[in-house]
């Protein structure tokens, strides 16, 4: 009996063991080897053209943090991208979670519409967002044209370029945020509501005083999410501008890609990718320090 037992238990393990076991050989492969891989490289001076590889110990970092005035003037803008998603694309999710909260029929459809852009590759969206920008044959520029507005460069005007790409990247992902903040919505009962509306609360104080505080995890999560995603933009950065005009757009991802592939200084590179990693893990832990401190009190 008790053979027949184990025997059970034995099996149980070996199949969840089944289970698990490609998950952590794809996380072990695709994630944790490159890490360990881009931190050994980046105390060398390794060429992708070369077999050569000279050691410099802790240079590679130096010239980064001291000198590089490219990758400084690339964290900036890559700060400013991702304050500007976080803030806006928050706020318009949550306003679309209370829209689309609403039980009115065809109400599945609004929502199925506004999430399809997240299920949609982001190389198609940019792709098509470079033709709607397009100087002269785009579509905003000629609805702009319509109301007497001379055409705009939004994608080679520096003033434009930055905010041009962070209104798609708002549109592309905005249907995660608003879905992430209806379930919350959804998990808070209405009996709240009911109790503070006879003791007289407007919408506005129940929203404040009930819908904020209780959905506060729900929040939280998505501008850690967002942050970090933020901070890795590449994709539409290289599809849309390549880092330009005048690098009004050179993201600090974009930037290692060019030291990496472009001038082939991958060391260096590396050593780009391990900061890059630093400072999201450092920003997502001081977030997750504000959730837990904002929770207990």
């Amino acid at each position: 009996m008790k053979l027949t037992r184990l025997t059970r238990r034995h099996k149980t393990y070996f199949t969840a063991a089944l289970f698990v076991t490609p998950v952590v050989l794809g996380i072990t492969l695709f994630k944790i080897v490159p890490i360990i891989s881009a931190l050994r490289v980046s105390f060398f001076d390794y060429n992708l053209l070369s077999e050569m590889k000279t050691y410099l110990g802790l240079e590679n970092y130096r010239l980064a943090v001291l000198y590089d005035t490219r990758f400084h003037h690339s964290l900036l803008v890559t700060l400013v991208f991702a304050v500007c998603k976080v803030a806006i694309q928050v706020a318009l999710g949550l306003a679309l979670a209370m829209v689309v909260r609403q039980k009115i029929t065809g109400i599945g459809a609004v929502r199925s519409m506004i999430f399809v852009p997240v299920v949609t590759s982001m190389v198609v969206v940019a792709t098509v967002w470079n033709l709607i920008y397009h100087p002269t044959e785009g579509v905003l520029n000629s609805i702009l044209s319509l109301f007497g507005v001379p055409p705009k460069g939004f994608l080679i005007n520096p003033r434009y370029a930055l905010p041009s790409v962070l209104a798609m990247t708002v549109w592309k992902d905005v249907g995660f945020t608003m879905i992430i903040l209806l379930s919350g919505l959804q998990s808070i009962p209405e009996t709240y509501y009911e109790a503070a509306a006879i003791d007289g609360a407007s919408k506005i104080q129940s929203f404040r005083h009930i819908t904020l505080p209780l959905l506060r995890p729900a929040l939280m999560y998505v501008i850690v999410t967002i942050t970090v995603f933020s901070f890795q933009v590449f994709t539409p950065v290289y599809i849309m501008t390549q880092g330009g005009p005048l690098d009004s757009t050179r993201v600090v991802a974009y930037n290692i890609y060019e030291n990496a592939f472009v001038y082939m200084k991958m060391g260096y590179a590396s050593a780009l990718s391990v900061m890059l990693f630093a400072i999201i893990l450092v920003i997502s832990l001081v977030q997750m320090r504000i959730v837990r401190g904002g929770e207990s009190a």
